[in-house]
């Protein structure tokens, strides 16, 4: 199981940001990035070029939720091993 931690946060408009996530496990990290509308809708890019694609309209993301704790509960079971 990964923790996670927000070790950045940048805010577009007062109800959209996107947050940088360092997840960790007793094996490895990574760093992802995820896209909070408005705190109903959050978009998971594994990588940067990814998030700047998607402002693009050039690529989607590859996983959404519409709820914190699903995205929690994502974060949390994420394989970051590979």
């Amino acid at each position: 199981m990964n923790t996670f931690t927000a070790i950045d946060v940048s805010y577009i408009t007062p109800s959209r940001t996107i947050e940088s996530i360092l997840l960790q496990n007793k094996i490895s990290k990574r760093l992802v990035y995820v896209y909070n509308y408005e705190g109903i809708h959050f978009r998971v890019f594994k990588l940067i070029t990814d998030l700047i694609g998607f402002f693009n309209n050039q690529v989607e993301a590859e996983i959404e939720f519409e709820s914190d704790e699903e995205l929690d509960i994502y974060l949390k079971n994420l394989n970051i091993n590979s």
